[in-house]
C-alpha cells in the first residue's frame, strides 16, 4: 500500500511541478447522461442503438430489431409452425403457407370453391408467364449486345471469297 501511495504522490508532485508528463484533467466538461427509464430506446453520438433495461442498458438492440431471422421467422400462415423443411421453405417462398397447409389449401378450393381454384392457378400461371417475359427480355438484350459487338466474323467468308480456301476432300486410303 505504501508504494502506490507513492506513486500517486510522485504524479501529484511531478504535476504541481509542471514536469508530469501526460494529459491532466481538471474537472468534468460535457453533456450529463439523462436519465433514461426501462424501455427507452436511443442513439448515441457514433449511431449505436442502446435500449434501457431495468438496472442494466442493451447495446444493439434497435438495429436487429428489422433483420429478418429465416430459422424462427418464417411462420406459415396456415398452421402457425416453423417453416424448416426444404419443401415447407420453396412452398413458403411462393405462397407464404408450408407443405401441407398449401396442400390443404389448393384441395379446399379445387373441390368447395370451382371458381375460385380457376382463378386462383390462373393466377399462378400469370405470374410465371410474367417471370418468362422477363428472362425473354433479358436474353434477347443479351443476343442484342453481343450481335452490336461483333455482329458476323467474316474472316471465313472472305477467305472462301478470295480462293484462298481448298475445297477438295483427301481421304485417307491405306
Amino acid at each position: 500500500m505504501g508504494k502506490k501511495h507513492s506513486k500517486n504522490l510522485a504524479k501529484v508532485q511531478s504535476m504541481v511541478d509542471g514536469t508530469y508528463g501526460g494529459k491532466i484533467q481538471s474537472g468534468y466538461d460535457g453533456e450529463v447522461e439523462p436519465v433514461r427509464k426501462v424501455g427507452d430506446s436511443w442513439l448515441d453520438s457514433d449511431g449505436t442503438p442502446w435500449e434501457q433495461k431495468d438496472g442494466y442498458k442493451v447495446k444493439g438492440r434497435l438495429a436487429t430489431s428489422d433483420i429478418t431471422h429465416q430459422s424462427w421467422d418464417n411462420k406459415c400462415s396456415g398452421c402457425e409452425k416453423l417453416v424448416t423443411k426444404p419443401w415447407d421453405k420453396d412452398t413458403h417462398k411462393a405462397d407464404g403457407r408450408c407443405y401441407h397447409c398449401q396442400l390443404n389449401y389448393e384441395m379446399d378450393l379445387q373441390f368447395d370453391k370451382p371458381v375460385r381454384w380457376f382463378a386462383y392457378r390462373r393466377l399462378k400461371e400469370l405470374q410465371n408467364m410474367k417471370s418468362i417475359e422477363k428472362d425473354m427480355e433479358q436474353w434477347i438484350d443479351e443476343k442484342h449486345k453481343m450481335l452490336e459487338q461483333n455482329p458476323f466474323d467474316m474472316t471465313v467468308a472472305n477467305a472462301l471469297a478470295n480462293g484462298e480456301v481448298e475445297m477438295t476432300i483427301n481421304k485417307n486410303m491405306k
